[in-house]
């Protein structure tokens, strides 16, 4: 049975579809959306590998070019969004409506979207996280983007999909690594809107690591479903209320491009970024020192990194080039209490050092 969930948007609106093994349906789901005639299906190798009979079967050559890209952070380069759309027209004749479906993580989703809103102009696309990072967070709100060498997301666009698949079978295969991204992103809904949801990942924790399908999926489900709500309100962050999912990501952002995006996963730095957060928070006075041991607390019973090594320089250097950071000063989502979280503009880079100094002893 399918779990719907409708992304309600002034144009573009789109819904949400999440499931368990009903992978080979997608092409009956996409039939009526009127996409095209011809779907490129970007897909990671990974996936590719573990699913391949599954993914042939399903996309038959006569209506689908499959294109494999490699994994990680490093797919959102220059170099593979232009190997990319070099086999796009390669295979776009004139008589081909031609449309993108992106299979695999969040990176792969990122590279896909951002080539759908530059390709003519915009092209049609679709989601298929295979993900749990990909399925609660990076496919839904149209973010797309690729990478420089200075800075994360820094070349991107709005542009939303026309629909997202969600398809749990995929999670059976998922390094636990893997996981820990995406439960981090669940714990930051967790912080940043919903307590109960919290408490439920505290009172589940061990079904959710085992994978229970119950708990993945109420998982999955809620996260999906608020995320779809903020996106609604406020779609392309001029409101300020999606600028709330940033939480933790100033931070996790300037270490992955500190860290030349092979030292921690996204998951990770996230996770230490929403410790930050809390930490850059009490000494603002923002919140109490409980709402930093709770933060810090239901990241270690994911088993996820508190800490890690780091180039103070390096890292500042990388937190300077984030977007929230206008006339030398910053913009960061802190919390208030659990489920509760604010914007805070003006920070002094004061500030930002004596927590960073803190955060590294």
């Amino acid at each position: 049975m399918l779990r719907t969930i409708p992304v309600k948007l002034k144009k573009n609106s789109y819904e949400i579809k999440i499931g368990h093994s009903y992978f080979k349906e997608i092409p009956k789901y996409i039939k009526p959306l009127d996409l095209g005639n011809y779907g490129i299906v970007i897909v990671s190798s990974k996936v590719y590998n573990l699913y391949k009979n599954l993914i042939q079967s399903t996309f038959k050559t006569k209506d689908f070019k499959i294109i494999k890209v490699i994994n990680g952070e490093k797919l959102k380069s220059q170099k593979w969004l232009f190997n990319v759309i070099n086999e796009i027209v390669q295979t776009d004749t004139w008589s081909r409506r031609v449309f993108i479906l992106c299979l695999g993580g969040g990176t792969v989703g990122d590279l896909g979207g951002f080539i759908a809103s530059i390709y003519k102009r915009g092209i049609p696309y679709v989601h298929i996280p295979t993900t749990l990072l990909a399925q609660i967070d990076a496919s839904i709100g149209g973010k797309t983007a690729i990478d420089l060498n200075e800075a994360k997301n820094i070349l991107g666009a709005f542009y939303q999909p026309k629909t997202v698949i969600i398809d749990t079978q995929f999670l059976a295969t998922l390094p636990k690594k893997e996981l820990k991204q995406g439960l981090a992103e669940a714990i930051k809904y967790g912080l940043i809107i919903d307590k109960d949801f919290f408490h439920f990942l505290k009172e589940n924790h061990k079904k959710i690591w085992e994978l229970d399908p119950a708990s993945i999926s109420n998982l999955i489900y809620t996260c999906a479903k608020i995320k779809a709500k903020i996106v609604e309100k406020d779609e392309k962050e001029t409101k300020g209320l999606r600028t709330i999912l940033n939480f933790g990501h100033t931070l996790g952002h300037a270490l992955e491009s500190s860290l030349k995006y092979n030292k921690i996963s996204h998951g990770e730095a996230v996770a230490i970024g929403m410790i930050f957060a809390a930490k850059l928070s009490y000494f603002l006075k923002k919140c109490d020192k409980k709402v930093v041991d709770d933060v810090i607390e239901i990241i270690k019973l994911f088993k996820i990194p508190t800490n890690i090594k780091y180039d103070y320089i390096s890292l500042y250097k990388s937190l300077t080039y984030d977007k929230k950071f206008i006339s030398g000063k910053i913009r960061m989502v802190l919390i208030k209490k659990i489920g509760e979280v604010e914007v805070v503009e003006g920070i002094s880079p004061q500030i930002i050092k004596k927590t960073l100094k803190s955060f590294s002893d």
